[in-house]
C-alpha cells in the first residue's frame, strides 16, 4: 500500500509541479530522473580520455602523485540545449538534479572497461574516495548547496565510494566565466587547502566538479592536495561537462 509521502509525491509530480526534462521540456516519466530517455540517448558523450581533454597536463605535472584517470561525461556547449542540465543543477535551486546527473555519470563510467591509454589502466571503481570541488562558505550560504558535492554524492552512491570534505575553500573568488586561462589561474591561486590530509594517505583520490573549461580549478585542487598529501596513491579528475578552451 502506498505511503502518504509516496501519494504526495505522485500528486505533486502529476498535478502541482510536474517534473520536466531540462533539455527538451517534455514531462518526465516516473522512472526518468535527470532527463527524458530520448535526450539521454542523444547526449553528446565525451569518449576522449586523458589529461589533454581538460588541458590537465599542468595539474598532472605539478602533482607529486600518479594521474589515475581523467574523464568527462559529455561535451558542454553553452549554445546547446544540453547546457541546461548544468545551468539548472547549478543556478536554479535543484540539488536533486546534480545528484541524479552524478548517478547517471557514474553508471556510465562503470560500464566502460579500463583501457591502457593516456588516462591510464585505472577504472573508476578503483577510486577510494571522492572529493568535490569546494565552495566557499559565503557562496554556499547564498546558493544553498554545492552542486559539485551533490554530483559527487550521486556518483558515490552508485559506485559505493565515500564522499569526503577534506578539500576546502579558503577564500572566495570572483566569477571565472569570462576569464582567460591565465586570469583564471591567478584568480584561484591560494583559494584551496586540505584538512586532515593524513586521512588520504595511500588512497586513490578522485576530484569531482560540474564543468571544466581550462582546468584551472582542477589544477589548483591538485596542487593543494599534492603539497598537503604527497603520499596519495593516485589522483583522478572527473567532471560532468567538458567545454573546449577558448583563447
Amino acid at each position: 500500500m502506498p505511503t502518504l509521502r509516496k501519494i504526495l509525491d505522485i500528486l505533486t509530480d502529476v498535478y502541482i509541479m510536474p517534473r520536466t526534462c531540462p533539455v527538451c521540456g517534455s514531462r518526465l516519466e516516473e522512472n526518468e530522473k535527470a532527463m527524458c530517455t530520448a535526450c539521454l540517448i542523444k547526449l553528446p558523450v565525451c569518449h576522449e580520455r586523458g589529461p589533454e581533454i581538460f588541458d590537465m597536463r599542468s595539474a598532472v605535472s605539478n602533482a607529486s602523485v600518479l594521474c589515475g584517470m581523467v574523464q568527462a561525461w559529455f561535451h558542454y556547449d553553452p549554445a546547446s540545449q544540453y547546457a541546461e542540465l548544468i545551468r539548472t543543477a547549478k543556478y536554479r535551486d535543484t540539488p536533486s538534479l546534480a545528484y541524479e546527473l552524478g548517478y547517471l555519470f557514474a553508471r556510465d563510467l562503470k560500464q566502460r572497461l579500463p583501457e591502457n591509454t593516456e588516462a591510464g589502466p585505472m577504472h573508476v571503481c578503483d577510486i577510494d574516495v571522492l572529493l568535490p570541488m569546494p565552495m566557499h562558505f559565503f557562496k554556499r550560504i547564498r546558493r544553498g548547496y554545492n552542486q559539485a558535492e551533490e554530483l559527487a554524492r550521486g556518483m558515490g552512491d552508485e559506485l559505493g565510494i565515500p564522499v569526503a570534505d577534506n578539500l576546502i575553500a579558503l577564500k572566495p573568488h570572483s566569477t571565472q566565466t569570462r576569464l582567460s586561462y591565465r586570469k583564471r589561474t591567478a584568480n584561484l591561486r591560494g583559494t584551496m587547502a586540505v584538512n586532515d590530509a593524513h586521512e588520504l594517505r595511500g588512497m586513490n583520490v578522485g576530484i569531482v566538479d560540474d564543468i571544466i573549461t581550462t582546468g584551472s580549478s582542477m589544477t589548483e585542487a591538485a596542487v593543494s592536495l599534492s603539497w598537503s598529501m604527497p603520499y596519495m596513491a593516485s589522483l583522478s579528475f572527473l567532471a560532468l561537462g567538458l567545454t573546449r578552451r577558448k583563447n
